[in-house]
């Protein structure tokens, strides 16, 4: 079981129309092309990045979560483009309980497209067999339709929202859960 063990570089998943991999400063034009848009923004915890500055913090800041066993987060190369259109992180998956939990974050031009439920399936899918966890989860803001429904997607079921759970740009945020358990999931 890898629980509580070092990955040792952050692996390289390849679905159909995608690479998930490691995020590197050859992204760093195309991570602030998608960052600096309010709208992309608008549901994450961090803000828009306003200089390219912002976007290699985002760099650093992925070699230091995935560094520290915190989390991957793996960027989403569209392979006809060959390039990063978004990130997809897995949290906390380290923990005794044998739980992660999914982030992400796609550009604007990219939405509807199936990118995200994509690269979900694709990281459920590693957390399952190489990670060898029980539960994903995810969760998003109820306003945040787009998101909810890739979750839905990808076979997580409803759990319920979370009350002003969370406080991001200024303001409490309540959040709806999602999960997906091993016994549930359809390779």
């Amino acid at each position: 079981m890898l629980q509580n063990k070092r990955l040792p570089e952050i692996p390289k998943i390849e679905t159909e129309r995608l690479i998930l991999r490691k995020i590197t400063e050859d992204d760093i034009n195309d991570i602030f092309e998608y960052a600096s848009i309010p709208d992309v923004t608008i549901f994450v915890l961090w803000d828009t990045h306003k200089t390219c500055q912002d976007s290699i913090d985002f760099v650093k800041f992925a070699d230091e979560q995935f560094n520290s066993n915190i989390s991957i987060i793996w960027g989403i190369e569209i392979k006809s483009e060959k390039k990063l259109i978004g990130s997809i992180d897995l949290r906390d998956w380290n923990a005794i309980h044998m739980c992660g939990e999914i982030g992400y974050v796609i550009s604007k031009k990219y939405w509807n497209r199936g990118y995200v439920s994509e690269a979900v399936k694709a990281v459920i899918k590693f957390g399952f067999e190489v990670l060898l966890l029980n539960r994903i989860e995810a969760h998003c803001e109820e306003e945040n339709i787009g998101s909810w429904r890739v979750m839905e997607k990808c076979g997580m079921k409803y759990e319920g929202t979370l009350r002003e759970k969370v406080f991001i740009k200024k303001r409490f945020r309540s959040m709806k859960m999602y999960s997906i358990l091993k016994r549930e999931w359809k390779k």
